[in-house]
């Protein structure tokens, strides 16, 4: 897979912690990724909350690629939710069954 600039991915770190955010930039040695959330599984499914609290959450942070076990791309609804939490932005799908 090849992972690309100004495109959400889920990164699965060495520590079991899973991370969504919007790749800005790669380096040799990291991604640059604008406002990552975690995932974090509720009893009312997968949510996403702020990965640093005491910092700001508007900055980028960079994310060494030796603490990433996996980076995936995200699937569209965890995507959707992502970008309305990061922007306020709620995003809108064309339904997927053709109505006549």
């Amino acid at each position: 897979m090849i992972v690309e600039k100004d495109r959400v991915y889920t990164f699965k770190l060495t520590n079991a912690d899973e991370l969504v955010g919007k790749i800005v930039d790669i380096t040799d040695n990291a991604y640059i990724v604008s406002q990552p959330l975690s995932a974090v599984p509720t009893e009312k499914g997968i949510q996403l909350i702020f990965t640093v609290f005491t910092g700001n959450p508007k900055e980028d942070v960079t994310i060494n690629k030796t603490a990433v076990a996996m980076i995936v791309q995200t699937r569209d609804e965890v995507c959707d939710h992502y970008l309305e939490a990061t922007t306020g932005i709620k995003a809108v799908r064309k339904p997927s069954i053709i109505m006549g």
